[in-house]
Protein backbone atom coordinates (compact mmCIF):
# COMPACT_ATOMS: atom_id res chain seq x y z
CA UNK A 1 0.00 0.00 0.00
CA UNK A 2 1.29 3.42 -0.88
CA UNK A 3 1.95 6.40 1.92
CA UNK A 4 -0.76 7.79 0.01
CA UNK A 5 -3.53 5.05 -0.05
CA UNK A 6 -6.26 5.53 2.54
CA UNK A 7 -8.58 2.56 1.94
CA UNK A 8 -12.25 2.77 1.88
CA UNK A 9 -13.37 1.03 4.84
CA UNK A 10 -16.41 0.43 6.76
CA UNK A 11 -15.38 2.58 9.26
CA UNK A 12 -13.96 5.74 6.80
CA UNK A 13 -17.27 5.82 4.97
CA UNK A 14 -19.75 8.23 6.23
CA UNK A 15 -23.61 9.10 5.33
CA UNK A 16 -23.55 11.79 2.42
CA UNK A 17 -20.62 10.91 0.80
CA UNK A 18 -21.30 11.74 -2.73
CA UNK A 19 -19.27 10.95 -5.94
CA UNK A 20 -18.83 13.16 -9.43
CA UNK A 21 -21.73 13.54 -11.71
CA UNK A 22 -21.08 11.14 -14.97
CA UNK A 23 -23.27 11.79 -18.18
CA UNK A 24 -23.98 9.12 -20.74
CA UNK A 25 -25.80 10.22 -23.99
CA UNK A 26 -28.80 7.76 -24.94
CA UNK A 27 -28.46 6.41 -29.09
CA UNK A 28 -30.92 4.27 -30.84
CA UNK A 29 -27.88 1.97 -30.97
CA UNK A 30 -27.16 2.08 -27.06
CA UNK A 31 -30.72 0.98 -26.41
CA UNK A 32 -30.54 -1.81 -29.10
CA UNK A 33 -26.98 -3.26 -28.11
CA UNK A 34 -28.66 -3.26 -24.43
CA UNK A 35 -31.57 -5.17 -25.58
CA UNK A 36 -29.41 -7.63 -27.20
CA UNK A 37 -26.88 -7.82 -23.94
CA UNK A 38 -30.16 -8.81 -21.90
CA UNK A 39 -32.05 -11.11 -24.42
CA UNK A 40 -34.66 -9.44 -24.78
CA UNK A 41 -36.86 -10.30 -28.21
CA UNK A 42 -37.99 -7.31 -29.02
CA UNK A 43 -34.21 -5.40 -29.29
CA UNK A 44 -35.58 -2.46 -32.32
CA UNK A 45 -38.27 -1.04 -29.56
CA UNK A 46 -38.83 1.64 -32.16
CA UNK A 47 -42.35 3.20 -32.60
CA UNK A 48 -44.87 3.44 -35.29
CA UNK A 49 -45.53 7.27 -33.66
CA UNK A 50 -41.99 8.65 -34.68
CA UNK A 51 -41.42 9.21 -30.86
CA UNK A 52 -37.85 8.94 -30.21
CA UNK A 53 -37.07 5.20 -29.63
CA UNK A 54 -37.56 3.65 -25.43
CA UNK A 55 -35.21 1.37 -23.71
CA UNK A 56 -36.08 -1.12 -21.54
CA UNK A 57 -37.24 -0.32 -17.86
CA UNK A 58 -33.82 -1.36 -16.38
CA UNK A 59 -31.77 0.16 -18.89
CA UNK A 60 -31.50 2.73 -16.05
CA UNK A 61 -28.87 1.15 -14.17
CA UNK A 62 -26.91 0.73 -17.70
CA UNK A 63 -27.40 4.88 -18.03
CA UNK A 64 -26.77 5.50 -14.35
CA UNK A 65 -23.98 3.17 -12.94
CA UNK A 66 -23.27 2.55 -9.35
CA UNK A 67 -19.37 3.51 -9.16
CA UNK A 68 -18.59 3.02 -5.69
CA UNK A 69 -14.90 4.06 -6.75
CA UNK A 70 -15.38 7.12 -7.91
CA UNK A 71 -17.40 7.74 -4.67
CA UNK A 72 -14.85 7.02 -2.70
CA UNK A 73 -11.96 8.35 -4.95
CA UNK A 74 -13.85 11.62 -4.72
CA UNK A 75 -14.05 11.69 -1.09
CA UNK A 76 -10.21 11.22 -0.09
CA UNK A 77 -10.17 7.10 -0.36
CA UNK A 78 -9.40 4.01 -2.71
CA UNK A 79 -12.55 1.33 -3.11
CA UNK A 80 -11.51 -2.13 -1.49
CA UNK A 81 -11.76 -3.53 -5.18
CA UNK A 82 -8.89 -1.20 -6.27
CA UNK A 83 -6.73 -1.07 -3.24
CA UNK A 84 -2.96 -2.19 -4.09
CA UNK A 85 -3.01 -4.29 -0.87
CA UNK A 86 -5.13 -6.87 -0.27
CA UNK A 87 -7.98 -5.84 -2.42
CA UNK A 88 -11.58 -7.22 -2.00
CA UNK A 89 -15.16 -7.15 -3.02
CA UNK A 90 -17.70 -5.96 -0.95
CA UNK A 91 -20.13 -8.30 -2.32
CA UNK A 92 -24.08 -7.30 -3.57
CA UNK A 93 -26.71 -7.89 -0.75
CA UNK A 94 -30.01 -6.05 -2.55
CA UNK A 95 -31.22 -3.17 -4.94
CA UNK A 96 -33.92 -1.69 -5.38
CA UNK A 97 -35.18 0.26 -8.22
CA UNK A 98 -37.76 3.65 -8.54
CA UNK A 99 -38.42 4.41 -11.69
CA UNK A 100 -40.02 7.89 -13.16
CA UNK A 101 -39.47 8.50 -16.76
CA UNK A 102 -38.21 6.09 -19.69
CA UNK A 103 -35.22 6.22 -20.84
CA UNK A 104 -35.60 7.61 -24.76
CA UNK A 105 -33.07 7.89 -27.41
CA UNK A 106 -31.52 11.57 -27.62
CA UNK A 107 -31.84 11.85 -23.38
CA UNK A 108 -29.03 12.88 -21.73
CA UNK A 109 -29.05 11.13 -18.47
CA UNK A 110 -26.86 12.53 -16.07
CA UNK A 111 -26.49 10.75 -12.88
CA UNK A 112 -24.63 10.68 -9.08
CA UNK A 113 -24.09 8.47 -6.13
CA UNK A 114 -24.03 9.32 -2.78
CA UNK A 115 -23.81 6.71 0.61
CA UNK A 116 -27.49 7.02 2.18
CA UNK A 117 -27.00 4.16 4.76
CA UNK A 118 -24.60 2.13 6.91
CA UNK A 119 -26.02 -0.21 9.29
CA UNK A 120 -24.28 -3.43 11.26
CA UNK A 121 -26.88 -6.64 11.24
CA UNK A 122 -25.80 -10.09 12.99
CA UNK A 123 -22.25 -8.31 13.13
CA UNK A 124 -22.40 -7.64 9.02
CA UNK A 125 -21.82 -4.43 8.33
CA UNK A 126 -23.80 -2.92 5.43
CA UNK A 127 -23.75 0.32 3.27
CA UNK A 128 -26.40 1.41 1.24
CA UNK A 129 -25.75 3.79 -1.69
CA UNK A 130 -28.34 5.73 -3.77
CA UNK A 131 -27.99 6.46 -7.30
CA UNK A 132 -30.05 9.32 -8.83
CA UNK A 133 -30.26 10.22 -12.41
CA UNK A 134 -32.29 13.24 -14.24
CA UNK A 135 -32.68 13.75 -18.05
CA UNK A 136 -31.99 16.42 -20.23
CA UNK A 137 -34.65 18.45 -19.16
CA UNK A 138 -34.01 18.04 -15.34
CA UNK A 139 -36.72 15.06 -14.73
CA UNK A 140 -36.30 12.16 -12.41
CA UNK A 141 -35.42 9.09 -14.61
CA UNK A 142 -34.51 7.11 -11.97
CA UNK A 143 -33.38 6.30 -8.25
CA UNK A 144 -31.88 3.34 -7.19
CA UNK A 145 -30.64 2.02 -3.62
CA UNK A 146 -27.37 -0.43 -4.11
CA UNK A 147 -26.98 -2.32 -0.63
CA UNK A 148 -23.41 -4.29 -0.15
CA UNK A 149 -21.24 -6.16 2.98
CA UNK A 150 -18.61 -4.42 3.77
CA UNK A 151 -17.44 -6.66 6.33
CA UNK A 152 -18.60 -10.05 7.44
CA UNK A 153 -19.41 -10.99 11.09
CA UNK A 154 -16.07 -12.53 12.62
CA UNK A 155 -16.13 -16.45 12.18
CA UNK A 156 -18.68 -16.08 8.72
CA UNK A 157 -16.37 -15.74 6.30
CA UNK A 158 -12.56 -15.15 5.74
CA UNK A 159 -10.77 -12.75 3.29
Amino acid sequence: MTDQEVRWEYDNVALGQRGPDLTINVTEDLIKEYSTAVRHVDSDRSHSTGDPMMGLPTMAIRVAPLRRHDIASNNGFVSLEKASVDPRQTPFAKCEVRWFNPVRAGDAITSYGEVVDKYERRGNKFVTFRISANNQEGEKVTEYDYTCIFEYAKGQKTA
